[in-house]
């Protein structure tokens, strides 16, 4: 659980939830994903160091989404103003999630994480992930919530990212 943790830990950002159909997105995701997502991969543009592929495909309110370099994950990222804000969003998220049908026939294990707090210099980091195994499509959707703020008063530091990813268990050729 902990490697989950440290995973979804790598690139948290940001979101401002719109209404959406998060269950027929899970769909059109996995749909793309057996095709490497090349029909949402921006011409020529490739993220931070070509680690990854911005995505012309944007789920509701998403600030960025991405394809990974291996062309194996999907994921986007939201940005709230307050912790309140982001823990109802996360919240109402799993919730849709575990409430959609399976991808194939079976229903996904769900794995979810306990919220861990870590303090490094000046900044007080709170993290939670919830994890779905959909094991008979060979596919991981892990949704997480940071928190990030200053502990320090007088010192303005806050920030409040969900990260949506979706992974196969290994990209086909």
């Amino acid at each position: 659980m902990k490697n989950l943790a440290v995973f979804m830990a790598t690139g948290l950002l940001s979101i401002g939830m719109a209404r959406a159909d998060i269950c027929a997105d899970l769909g059109a995701i996995h749909t793309q994903s057996q095709s490497h997502f090349d029909g949402w991969k921006k011409e020529g543009a490739e993220g931070a160091a070509g680690k990854e592929y911005d995505s012309n495909f944007l789920l509701d309110g998403a600030r960025s989404c991405a394809i990974s370099r291996d062309s194996a994950g999907y994921s986007c990222i939201w940005r709230f103003a307050t912790p309140a804000e982001l823990g109802q969003a996360y919240q109402r998220m799993v919730g849709e999630i575990k409430a959609c049908q399976p991808l194939l026939k079976q229903a996904p294990g769900i794995i979810s994480d306990k919220p861990e707090e870590r303090i490094q210099g000046n900044l007080r980091r709170t993290m939670e992930v919830t994890g779905f195994d959909y094991g008979d499509a060979g596919v991981v959707v892990m949704l997480g919530q940071m928190q990030i703020t200053s502990i320090q008063s007088g010192t303005n530091v806050s920030r409040n990212e969900l990260k949506f990813s979706f992974v196969r268990a290994a990209a086909r050729p």
